[in-house]
């Protein structure tokens, strides 16, 4: 070896490689110089390498990025034969893998355990080297010949940047050893690394190639029990059994149900992961679909055409609290996980559940249990027994004529079903969702209607079943249910009931019937399932939560949906840590209070976000630290001028309004490696959220919508309480106006002309 370095080391070598001159034709063998590596890179002997799909796709490539002449090539390993200046790390002789994704283990990412984006030296599909785009190669007539994923392993020698080198253990089998420079690391890893696959959980894989069957490795290393294979060819089954897939899906014998409906219906409900690992932005959605609703994920894999582009229902997005999330290289650092997968690999062992499993930092913890050190546990007041009514009529706001005023009527109100209540509101506040659904003129909008869904009342009396509510009891009726039976409500991760699961629903939950009618007879229907501007109303029991009766009424209903909705989805769902930065798109109610939750959970940059500059003022009351005015941006976007002020993104962004398209400006502006996008406004029920495919695979950002801010109502109601009480959290400076309910229709013009922010409407003041 030394007299080998001596000979070659500074002079340009003359080796052979295989060139793609032309797109989709036969590589070309040919002879070429590799020169001598510059500083921070080595030039490294190819030992074996092997072929990804990702080659044959750049080979096929007619269009930029695709460049010619190039060598491919991006899994491998090899021994370095000389080293460039500023290389301490690595030495001649060294057994090396080089991966086209960069760790320089000096920026904040590659400090970081949340990223595996290098920050330095990012992703991109360069036709030279990292750091100043040129070329270590050229043919005996001295034409260029591109780099490609800054490996180039179709050659018997090539030159790679430090960052994109790991030293690896020489006695591994290096025809083993190859693999993990990509796609091998890349399944696995999305299973460890991104996805974080429990034990006990169901799988579904989308395309059964190399990646996915490594997906399927990764899941059963981390305790999946049950794996499901997704793909065209059906002799994929034998061999994915080998990695453990114990349960297949061919796509093309489905009869008249897709692929993804089929999964729904084997997994009752929808897989706790899904990885998509084909490269088709139409798989993704279907993906997507079949991930369970409350906590699941879908993972991106497979790289689709540059243009390509993910739709998604802004709606699905919104309801149903699942998580969209690309993966390069699995969320792997190249440097230290492959030697821990080679590790495993050599002591042919499963991961342990101490190597697969993170743990989330210990400033999350002490946060979560500080946010949590007010919890109050159920306690049983004496109640003040009240006469039961029967069916007496009572005064109601009904919104007759979409986008007209609501009329005061009689109305007689039904007593309560089995698991039902009756109660008597003492006061209601009006949301921008009562708005949205009183101008609605199609369905979902239905009329004649009783809307309204933030209240506090007394119960009045209680149906059949229910024993955790009596009659004198106060209460906050929810929209979302949390029956505190089922799966969902019973575990940790989701707050989605999945025995009443939410819909616009024009009736009760169980039956669908209405518990309203007019003095002649006529149905009136319900809204949201709780219909709060009624003096009195009928909820299900799985949408009441019980709660202190001392809390001041005013206070305590703005806690049925807005403000717990944008505190839970800084707190529950996005879970903001101390020391970030935040970014809110709409200072509405909700934008303010995901403020003020950002501020609670110690964000040190919240950025607001709005149309109208007026709301800086306000916003500062709940943590809001910077303003960008959306029409004094010049020739920015708001994304780009948030890019700018962050230094590349924000932590978390929040999506406030209901517009698909700033949907997409949050996510634009999101931090690569491990920013959030959490979707909080309602659009129209068709709109449609569309994201490239390129930037969700490479930027490793997650989307994901939240229902009541991700909060379960009978537990976490009742914490926002104790915190307002303690003084911590901010609920009064909500409230902009107080008005008795026969001025119900001032509130709609105060909140429509945007001069309210919470208008609370009295029923008896």
């Amino acid at each position: 070896m030394d007299s080998h370095k001596t000979s070659t080391a500074g002079k340009p070598i003359r080796c052979k490689a295989a060139i793609v001159r032309t797109p989709g034709e036969p590589l070309v063998m040919e002879e070429i110089f590799v020169a001598p590596p510059n500083r921070y890179e080595v030039r490294i002997k190819i030992i074996c390498t092997s072929l990804c799909y990702s080659d044959v796709t750049f080979w096929r490539l007619k269009e930029f990025p695709g460049i010619f002449p190039r060598i491919l090539g991006h899994e491998a390993i090899g021994v370095v034969e000389s080293v460039g200046e500023g290389v301490d790390k690595i030495s001649e002789g060294d057994t090396v893998i080089p991966a086209f994704l960069a760790d320089c283990e000096e920026c904040s990412d590659c400090r970081s355990k949340k990223s595996n984006l290098c920050s330095k030296l990012p992703f991109k599909v360069s036709p030279g080297m990292p750091r100043d785009g040129t070329s270590r190669f050229t043919d005996l007539n001295g034409e260029v010949i591109h780099h490609f994923l800054s490996v180039s392993s179709f050659s018997e020698y090539t030159v790679v940047d430090i960052a994109h080198v790991t030293k690896v253990d020489p006695s591994v089998p290096p025809n083993r050893a190859c693999l993990l420079s990509c796609g091998v690391s890349t399944g696995v890893g999305a299973a460890w690394r991104t996805a974080k696959v429990e034990a006990g959980s169901t799988v579904a894989i989308f395309g059964l190639g190399s990646i996915g069957l490594a997906v399927a490795e990764g899941a059963r290393l981390c305790g999946a029990t049950r794996i499901i294979g997704v793909d065209l060819n059906p002799t994929k089954f034998e061999i994915a059994k080998k990695f453990g897939v114990t349960d297949f899906v061919a796509a093309g014998e489905c009869g008249n149900k897709s692929a993804g409906q089929v999964v729904m219906e084997m997994t009752d409900g929808g897989a706790d992961y899904c990885f998509e690992c084909i490269g088709s932005s139409s798989l993704v959605r279907e993906a997507y679909e079949c991930c369970r609703q409350g906590w699941g994920k879908t993972v991106v894999l497979g790289v689709d055409k540059p243009n390509a582009e993910i739709t998604l229902s802004s709606f699905d997005v919104l309801h149903h609290g699942k998580i969209l999330i690309g993966s390069l290289f699995g969320g792997l650092k190249a440097k230290s996980d492959i030697p821990v997968l080679l590790k495993r690999y050599t002591d042919k062992a499963k991961l342990s559940r101490r190597a697969v499993q993170t743990t989330k930092p210990a400033i999350a913890r002490t946060l979560k249990q500080s946010f949590e050190k007010g919890h109050i546990n159920a306690r049983k007041d004496s109640t003040k027994q009240l006469q039961t009514l029967q069916s007496n009529s009572f005064p109601s706001a009904i919104v007759r004529v979409p986008g007209e005023r609501l009329v005061i009527e009689e109305i007689m109100v039904a007593p309560p079903n089995r698991h039902e209540v009756r109660i008597r509101i003492i006061c209601t506040s009006l949301c921008h969702s009562d708005v949205t659904f009183w101008k609605m003129k199609e369905f979902p909008a239905v009329f004649p209607t009783i809307l309204g869904h933030e209240a506090i009342g007394v119960v009045e009396s209680v149906g059949e079943d229910v024993d955790r509510v009596s009659e004198g009891d106060t209460v906050i009726p929810v929209f979302l249910a949390d029956c505190e039976e089922c799966s969902d409500c019973r575990s940790n991760k989701s707050n989605l009931c999945s025995n009443l699961p939410f819909k616009v629903s024009h009736g009760m939950p169980r039956d669908d019937t209405s518990r309203f009618t007019g003095l002649n007879g006529e149905v009136i229907h319900h809204f949201l399932s709780v219909s709060s501007f009624c003096e009195y109303t009928v909820v299900d029991i799985a949408h009441v939560t019980k709660v202190d009766p001392s809390a001041p009424p005013d206070v305590a209903c703005l806690l049925s949906c807005g403000i717990s909705t944008g505190v839970g989805a800084a707190w529950r769902t996005a879970n903001v840590e101390a020391g970030s930065t935040v970014a809110i798109f709409g200072l509405g109610s909700i934008g303010l209070a995901v403020a003020e939750g950002a501020r609670l959970c110690g964000a040190t940059r919240i950025i607001g976000v709005d149309l109208n500059p007026e709301k800086l003022e306000i916003s500062k009351k709940f943590g809001v630290t910077d303003f960008v005015g959306v029409g004094e941006c010049g020739n920015k976007s708001v994304g780009q001028v948030i890019n700018e002020m962050t230094d590349g993104g924000a932590d978390y962004c929040f999506e406030c309004v209901g517009s698909s398209s700033l949907v997409h400006e949050a996510y634009a502006c999101c931090r690569k490696g491990w920013g959030k996008t959490v979707v909080l406004g309602v659009d129209k029920p068709e709109a449609q959220i569309t994201l490239t495919h390129t930037d969700v695979l490479c930027n490793k950002k997650t989307l994901i919508g939240c229902l009541f801010g991700g909060l379960k109502p009978k537990s976490d109601i009742p914490i926002l309480l104790k915190r307002y009480k303690d003084k911590e959290l901010r609920l009064d400076e909500f409230i902009t106006h107080e008005i008795n309910f026969e001025e119900i229709n001032k509130a709609f013009e105060l909140l429509v002309e945007g001069k309210s922010l919470r208008c609370v409407i009295w029923m008896n003041r």
